[in-house]
């Protein structure tokens, strides 16, 4: 038997009556214990006026995303008495940043699955696939990439720590990339075009901070796709302030590298930008 410690459960609550406040439980935990069963036990025996989303318990579904001890993390993953030990025997547990708080630890995801929708998450086969005609296949290499980066459960935690979303409406976020990468580079997908052009702008938004890559619980990596899936935007014809400007960034960096060895800041910043003159 693992031995029970007791720990302080730190919640930021929300209510339309109320608004923000916040409330502690004193519960008793071991080693075993994750922090959705904290969250069942305090419902069940202190409080059942606390509301949170979990549903499998085992990093699947991804319903059980929330932010403990100021990090996004997927509550069923973590473990109370490891976050306790490391902020003196209390766990701070919050709603996930950037999406609106209906109560409690819930928040709406309504904008993160439009985003979503918006490069169409889903594999358009052929109409000879879906006759029976073909058989679609895959060389294993390229399965291997695909199953990775198809590997998100719509957690929303890589959007929750995003800095550009805030600010920018029309990038469309880590996850939707994730997602359009592990369609565009299917062989078996006939929306390949298609879907490029939707994310071409978005792609060239990301500042690379890689807070996605940190926060992401199945190792997926959306930067890395961001940073392949702008590699694909050479071959667009498509245009606009934003990809004009990334390419030209792309193009003024490669000089650099090839010439110098180095990335030069004032070379690369003239080649993207051009000269500035004082008016």
């Amino acid at each position: 038997m693992s031995e029970a410690k007791e720990v302080i459960i730190r919640i930021r609550r929300y209510n339309e009556q109320k608004g923000e406040y916040w409330s502690e439980y004193m519960l008793k935990v071991d080693k075993y214990t994750q922090m959705t069963e904290a969250l069942r036990l305090i419902k069940a025996h202190q409080d059942p006026s606390i509301s949170y989303r979990a549903s499998c318990h085992m990093a699947v579904c991804g319903s059980c995303g929330m932010k403990i001890n100021g990090a996004p993390k997927l509550a069923c993953k973590t473990r109370v008495l490891e976050e306790a030990e490391k902020n003196n025997g209390m766990v701070i547990v919050e709603p996930m940043s950037y999406y609106k708080v209906v109560k409690d630890l819930v928040v709406d995801m309504e904008p993160f699955y439009e985003k979503m929708e918006k490069v169409i998450p889903r594999l358009m086969p052929s109409k000879e696939v879906e006759e029976g005609q073909v058989e679609p296949r895959l060389l294993p290499e390229t399965q291997e990439t695909l199953w990775r980066h198809g590997q998100c459960i719509w957690c929303g935690l890589c959007v929750s720590m995003c800095p550009v979303l805030p600010i920018d409406d029309n990038f469309l976020g880590p996850a939707a990339h994730a997602k359009a990468f592990r369609f565009i580079f299917d062989p078996r997908d006939t929306l390949t075009q298609e879907r490029l052009k939707i994310v071409a702008e978005s792609a060239w938004r990301c500042t690379y901070c890689y807070q996605c890559v940190q926060a992401c619980p199945r190792d997926i990596e959306p930067a890395e796709t961001i940073i392949k899936t702008r590699k694909e935007t050479f071959k667009l014809k498509q245009s606009s302030p934003s990809l004009n400007l990334g390419r030209k960034h792309s193009v003024a960096l490669k000089k650099s590298i090839s010439e110098t060895g180095k990335v030069e800041g004032a070379t690369v910043f003239v080649g993207s930008y051009g000269l500035i003159q004082n008016q």
